[in-house]
């Protein structure tokens, strides 16, 4: 089913030859003057018209986000991380981001707490904790404020204070009605790894840009 779904998000645009085929077709029965050129204009047309709309829910999200911000710095060995993949890929803040625990919600007891902690070997352990500890919270909230948008937003704050020390949202489109006949050409993110590194960057290591 990948590799499915691999050929289809690259080839999809060859259904809009299908579709302008079909049309011209029709167009041709109807003895409509140009017909091939006028069915050409109206399938690329209305998925340009559909596509466009549905992106521009996209924009807006990024635009109201706005760029990662780092408001204040701290230092810490450690966080409390608290979103839903804490103990999947929450442990790159320990693999990747240079910290040397991490704290968590049980994924096997409710209102329980664990540390994910870093060895001397360098191996992860695991061990049950009462209560947290951690001065710092790493914040992982992600939301569909639109059918065709997926936003990723993280906030590092000051447990004891609520402040939030710093913030960045990562946007997706999967290409809105279009995404159909467009497969992969219709997507788009911001900020991209491949457009905006820096900011792309920023968002990914921002506990790391806060607390390190």
């Amino acid at each position: 089913m990948t590799l499915i779904g691999m050929i289809w998000a690259v080839a999809a645009p060859l259904l809009l030859l299908v579709a302008g085929a079909i049309g011209a077709f029709l167009l041709r029965r109807a003895r409509a003057p140009g017909a091939t050129p006028l069915a050409a204009i109206i399938v690329l047309g209305t998925v340009t018209v559909f596509w466009l709309y549905d992106r521009s829910k996209f924009v807006e999200i990024c635009e109201g986000e706005g760029k990662p911000v780092v408001y204040r710095r701290a230092s810490a060995d450690g966080v409390f991380l608290n979103s839903g993949t804490s103990n999947s890929f929450g442990m790159r803040y320990i693999q990747e981001e240079g910290f040397k625990w991490v704290e968590a919600a049980s994924i096997y007891k409710r209102n329980a707490w664990v540390r994910y902690e870093r060895s001397d070997n360098g191996s992860i352990t695991t061990k049950d904790i009462p209560e947290l500890t951690a001065a710092y919270e790493v914040r992982e909230v992600f939301s569909q404020p639109y059918g065709h948008t997926g936003l990723s937003q993280t906030q590092v704050v000051d447990r004891a204070s609520g402040d939030v020390l710093a913030k960045a949202a990562s946007a997706t489109f999967d290409g809105g009605r279009m995404k159909i006949v467009l497969g992969a050409w219709g997507v788009d993110s911001c900020p991209s790894a491949m457009t905006s590194s820096e900011d792309f960057n920023a968002f990914y290591h921002l506990a790391k840009n806060a607390l390190r």
